[in-house]
């Protein structure tokens, strides 16, 4: 009996290939080994059908001076980072051009604060779902960082709305 290679086959080695990939997780740091950037606590909140923005939240920890510079996102057209405040009892959000990461200092991207804004939407957010977000850094020495986060979908019963 002849064996059959599956690698002889392209549509047998392109399955293979996206199998791979599914079964390779998303790295949640950058340079892994000696991680320059940690992020945790990726999520994003869930939406409800016709919403057209959804929010991220995540804590990002560095070894060395960086600024958060630019979000991308597969689930939405444009990724924004917010600021959000409150002065005199008024909520007020203001895109912010970028977000300082200091040396061995953890900072939160939270529902109080600042946080990430996914513009149009492609498509609803499920709890339970995931949503790949690209990190982008500046690095003092000017060069640039990015880092691939996979946050899951949160249930809007299981976090506080909060500001939103």
């Amino acid at each position: 009996m002849k064996a059959v290679n599956p690698f002889r086959n392209r549509y047998a080695s392109a399955i293979l290939l996206m199998v791979c990939q599914l079964l390779v997780p998303l790295a949640s740091s950058a340079e892994t080994g000696d991680a320059v950037v940690q992020i945790r606590d990726a999520w994003v909140r869930e939406t409800v059908p016709g919403q057209s923005t959804g929010v991220a939240y995540m804590r990002i920890r560095s070894k060395e001076s960086l600024e958060l510079i630019e979000v991308k996102s597969t689930a939405s057209k444009t990724a924004e980072l917010h600021r959000m405040s409150m002065k005199d009892d008024v909520m007020r959000m203001r895109e912010a051009r970028a977000v300082a990461v200091s040396p061995d200092r953890e900072v939160e991207l939270g529902p109080n604060g600042t946080h990430v804004m996914l513009v149009d939407l492609k498509r609803p957010l499920k709890a339970g779902d995931s949503v790949v977000l690209n990190l982008s850094f500046r690095r003092a020495n000017g060069g640039k960082l990015i880092v691939p986060v996979r946050a899951v979908v949160k249930s809007m019963a299981e976090e506080p709305m909060h500001g939103h």
